[in-house]
C-alpha cells in the first residue's frame, strides 16, 4: 500500500510566504532606519528682490534643532549672517510594512525652517560730533537729520555756536564737604540780549565737588557769571568759578538734541543751514538696541536638495528691503 505523506507544513510555509509579500506591497518606499539630517555644506541660489538668482551657501548643523550660517553674493538686502531653526522629518506610509522592519520605515525627505536676523543698530540719535566748526556764524544755524527708513521718525536738534561770553569750563575753587547726588549747579544769566544761558553738572565724589561738565556753554557772555551750587542733602562750602571763552568765535560748537527720533539702523547725515557762516561738519551716532527685523527661509526636500521661498523685513541695506523682502531658495548638498 502507498502511503501519503501530510502536506500541513507545506501548506503553512506556502501561506507565510504568501502573507510576507502581501504585507510588504504596501510600504511606499521608506527605508529601515534611514534620516533626514540636513547637517554639512550646502550650495545654490537666491533670488533677489528683482528675482535674480545670487549665489549663496549655507553651513548648517541638525542636532536637536538646526543652527549655522548662509552667505549670500550681490544680493540687494542679505548679505549673510547666522541662521536658526528646525528640521522635521516627513512620515513614511506604513500602511502594511513588512513586519520584519517593525513599523520603522523612515523618509529622506522633509521639512526646513530657517530665520536669519540682521543683528544692525536702529532707533534714536544718541550724539552728534562736531568735526569741524566752520566760520563766520552770527547766528545759530538751523541743523536737521536726514531721514530714517520707512517707519522711522527723523531726529531734530539745536545748534550751538561759539563766540564772545561763552562759558568754556568751570573750575573748583572750593571743593566743600557733605554733597550728595542730588547737587544742582546754576550758572549766572548771559548780560548780552538774546544770549542763552549756560548749564552745567558738578561731581561728587565721597562728598566732595571734584570737577563740572558744561552741558550747554550758553552764548551772550561779556562778565563772567555766578556759579551757584545747592545740595539738598546738606552739602555746603562748595565753589566754582566760570572760565569764558572766545576762541572759537563764529564756530559751531555743539548740537543738543531735542529729539532722538526712531527708526535709524545706519546713523543719519547732519546738516547745517543759515546763521550767516559755513563749513560746519558734524557726525551723528544711534543707540545700539537690536532690531527685531529678520528673514524666515521655509524649504522642502531631501537630505541632499532642498528648495523653497523666503520672506521678511531686513532694515540693515535699503528701504525697500526694510518694508519686505521675499524671493527663491534653491540649494544641494555638497
Amino acid at each position: 500500500m502507498k502511503i501519503t505523506k501530510p502536506l500541513t507544513g507545506i501548506l503553512v510555509t506556502v501561506l507565510t510566504v504568501a502573507a510576507l509579500v502581501a504585507c510588504s506591497g504596501g510600504s511606499s518606499g521608506g527605508v529601515y532606519n534611514q534620516t533626514f539630517n540636513v547637517s554639512g555644506q550646502w550650495a545654490g541660489t537666491i533670488s533677489d528682490g528683482a528675482g535674480v538668482a545670487r549665489a549663496a551657501s549655507m553651513t548648517l548643523s541638525d542636532s536637536g534643532g538646526v543652527s549655522g550660517t548662509v552667505s549670500v553674493t550681490g544680493h540687494t538686502c542679505i548679505s549673510g549672517g547666522n541662521l536658526t531653526g528646525t528640521a522635521v522629518q516627513a512620515p513614511a506610509n506604513t500602511t502594511g510594512d513588512n513586519p520584519l522592519t517593525a513599523d520603522q520605515e523612515n523618509s529622506n525627505e522633509g521639512t526646513v525652517s530657517l530665520t536669519i536676523t540682521s543683528g544692525q543698530a536702529t532707533g534714536g540719535v544718541s550724539a552728534v560730533t562736531i568735526s569741524d566748526g566752520g566760520a563766520g556764524y552770527t547766528s545759530v544755524p538751523v541743523v536737521s537729520f536726514s531721514e530714517p527708513p520707512s517707519g522711522g521718525t527723523r531726529a531734530k536738534g539745536n545748534a550751538l555756536i561759539g563766540g564772545p561770553g561763552r562759558v568754556s569750563s568751570i573750575t573748583v575753587s572750593n571743593a566743600g564737604a557733605g554733597y550728595t547726588s542730588v547737587i544742582v549747579v546754576t550758572i549766572g544769566a548771559p548780560s548780552i540780549s538774546g544770549g542763552v544761558q549756560a548749564t552745567a553738572t558738578a561731581t561728587v565724589e565721597g562728598g566732595e565737588i571734584k570737577g563740572f561738565v558744561i552741558t550747554n556753554p550758553g552764548s551772550g557772555y561779556n562778565i563772567v557769571p555766578s556759579v551757584t551750587i545747592t545740595d539738598e542733602g546738606g552739602g555746603t562750602g562748595g565753589v566754582g568759578t566760570a572760565v569764558l571763552s572766545e576762541t572759537d568765535s563764529g564756530q559751531v560748537t555743539g548740537v543738543v538734541i531735542t529729539n532722538p527720533g526712531s527708526g535709524y539702523v545706519l546713523a543719519p547725515s547732519v546738516f547745517f543751514s543759515g546763521g550767516g557762516g559755513s563749513g560746519a561738519i558734524a557726525a551723528a551716532e544711534i543707540d545700539t538696541a537690536t532690531v527685531s527685523d529678520s528673514v524666515t527661509f521655509t524649504l522642502a526636500g531631501s537630505s541632499s536638495s532642498l528648495n523653497g521661498t523666503y520672506s521678511g523685513v531686513w532694515k540693515s541695506n535699503t528701504d525697500t528691503c526694510s518694508v519686505e523682502t521675499s524671493g527663491t531658495v534653491t540649494l544641494s548638498r555638497l
